[in-house]
């Protein structure tokens, strides 16, 4: 067994608790936590917890993963950062460019947590697409916000107080992230985001915006947070004819026959391995510094991108 690795993660909420199972599964890996005690999930964990950051630091992690409220993540990682750790930081890297642009000068030791680039069904399009290009692609992305953490109320929850960075195109911003990843940054920006339904909350619960890629690819996408159904699908469209995806699912629909055919399947394990390749990935970046997660800079145009549908 190689040396220990000791991992700290700051909240302990569905995904921060997500993480420490499967950094569990991981042979040398210690995980421990720093946490308020104040959250929907503050029922204390079976692993080591702190409550005062100088604690946290003596603790002397290798790294640590922010996965608190979106507001609270760049001042959370600073400490850590200034000490030379390693920090994987929960999407969106924060609420605002002009905040988490105080990450810069540790740029090397920082990746964000877009965990859809490893995903199967992620990795099949993207190299698809890097061979038959498309010129028009659509993401939807839908669900029922009171119905998405069982156990709180989602009134309290980051996802709907703009204070704590909420809002839907701020949690739904993985899709941003793959477009990135998928086809570069964008030429043009635009769309709106609103507030629209009867849920409780201050913040955008809508949002519809489209891109125009550098190679003329024309990219949509539709976010909202009250679908009675969990809806995750994406379209795109290329000379050859359409693909189609959802559930780890990929189709391809030609245009003289409009005949469906199945051209790429997930396993079912496919979502919790896709965490588990994450988790083993940034222990990697402790270990040697390589990563397939985003980096500081792809998280700041993931943002970019969403302050420019804002104005």
């Amino acid at each position: 067994m190689g040396k220990e690795i000791k991992i700290l993660l700051v909240g302990l909420g569905s995904i921060g608790r997500r993480h420490v199972q499967h950094l569990r599964s991981i042979e040398g890996v210690t995980p421990a936590a720093l946490r308020t005690g104040r959250g929907s999930m503050a029922d204390k964990s079976d692993i080591t917890e702190f409550f005062e950051l100088e604690d946290a630091l003596n603790f002397h992690p290798d790294g640590v993963i922010i996965s608190n409220p979106t507001s609270l993540h760049v001042e959370t990682a600073l400490p850590f950062l200034k000490e030379g750790i390693k920090v994987l930081i929960e999407k969106p890297i924060d609420y605002s460019i002009s905040n988490a642009t105080k990450l810069l000068p540790y740029r090397e030791n920082i990746r964000v947590a877009y965990c859809l680039r490893f995903h199967p069904q992620s990795i099949f399009l993207k190299d698809l697409f890097y061979q038959d290009k498309p010129f028009k692609v659509g993401f939807k992305r839908s669900f029922y916000l009171p119905n998405w953490h069982p156990y709180a109320d989602y009134r309290s929850e980051y996802t709907a107080q703009r204070k704590l960075g909420g809002g839907v195109i701020r949690t739904l911003s993985h899709e941003i992230d793959i477009s990135l990843d998928w086809f570069g940054e964008p030429e043009s920006v635009n769309g709106v985001v609103d507030k629209v339904s009867f849920l409780d909350m201050d913040v955008d619960d809508y949002a519809f915006f489209t891109l125009k890629s550098k190679h003329e690819a024309r990219i949509n996408f539709e976010l909202d947070f009250f679908s009675p159904n969990n809806i995750n699908t994406g379209e795109a469209f290329t000379d050859k004819g359409k693909y189609e995806w959802s559930n780890g699912e990929v189709n391809f629909i030609k245009y003289d026959d409009g005949k469906r055919q199945m051209i790429f399947s997930c396993p079912p394990e496919a979502g919790l391995q896709m965490y588990q390749n994450q988790m083993e990935d940034f222990c990697q970046f402790i270990k040697d510094g390589t990563s397939h997660n985003a980096t500081l800079e792809d998280g700041l145009n993931v943002l970019k991108i969403i302050e420019q549908v804002e104005k």
